[in-house]
Formats: C-alpha cells, structure tokens, sequence
C-alpha cells in the first residue's frame, strides 16, 4: 500500500486550489494509449480515441467528468474534491464496467505539473497508483502509473492527449 511517508515528500511543494482544475472545464477529444500488459515489461499499446466532458461544481471546489469509450464499450467518470484545509484534492474514479468507486488518488499542483498518489488493485495485487496532469489550456496531458515496489519504479500505463472540442 501506499508508503504515506514516501508519497508526502514527493508532494513537497504540490498544493490544491479551487481554480487548479478551470482548465479543463468544457469538452474534449482524447487520444488514448493504454498498455495492453502491465508488469511484464510490454511495451504493446492499444490505441483509441475517446471524448470527453468535465464541469466545475461548488465555485472550483469539485469537479465532475464524463468519459465516453464508444470503441471499447465503456464510459467512466471521475469526481475531484478539494479539502480547503488540507489543500489536497483526491479523485474518484467509477466505470460502467464495474460500476465500483475506486479509492481516491490525492495531492495536488506545482505550477502546471499535477500529481496524485493512491492505493489500487491490479489483477488481485496491490499497486500505488499515480495520476500525473500537464497542464496545457488547450492540449493538457494526463498519465497514469503503477508502482509494484512501493514506489521505487513506476510503469505507464495510460495516456491521454486531450484536445479541446
């Protein structure tokens, strides 16, 4: 699980605020790489295209999206919430598949680079899951990353280059 001690030294310097998410407020095209096989040293993608839509809540203190996955036959959402006092925000995600609330990933922003870390299963195992956001008003970045050791390496496992509709 994650190593708490680990994880807040590498969020030094990462802070939330209700406008750190006014970015992505709107609707979006997404160009998806997912690995097809995690933890084996693949390096095979799949490759698709997604859109879309995200909405700031409670003048910047949530945020919801939706995810819309035609070619994969699945959609998904995600909700941020920021605590004020902690200024840290955590993100939710839920799919269609499961139909589950994942645990959430928390930390925040140092200018333009976002960074959150949580707990997560893969195939049964324990992972530390990262979520990292490259903040671009109009062609942002997200990426996520699974650590089997504890976060001593991390694997990529996800990415989208979004593009605003």
């Amino acid at each position: 699980m994650v190593n708490a001690e680990q994880m807040r030294s590498e969020l030094v310097g990462y802070t939330g605020t209700p406008h750190d998410f006014d970015f992505f407020a709107g609707s979006w095209s997404i160009k998806n790489r997912r690995l097809k096989h995690r933890n084996v040293g693949s390096n095979d993608w799949d490759e698709f295209d997604a859109s879309q839509t995200a909405w700031l809540m409670l003048d910047g203190v949530a945020n919801v999206d939706e995810f819309d996955c035609p070619a994969r036959g699945f959609k998904g959402m995600s909700m941020r919430t920021l605590d004020l006092k902690a200024h840290q925000w955590s993100i939710y995600w839920i799919n269609s598949t499961s139909g589950r609330l994942l645990n959430p990933v928390i930390g925040g922003f140092n200018g333009k680079h976002g960074l959150f870390f949580g707990d997560e299963v893969d195939a049964g195992n324990p992972v530390i899951s990262r979520f990292e956001w490259l903040v671009h008003p109009s062609t942002p970045t997200w990426k996520q990353s699974y650590s089997w050791d504890d976060g001593v390496t991390w694997e990529v496992n996800w990415v989208m280059n979004l593009t605003r509709v």
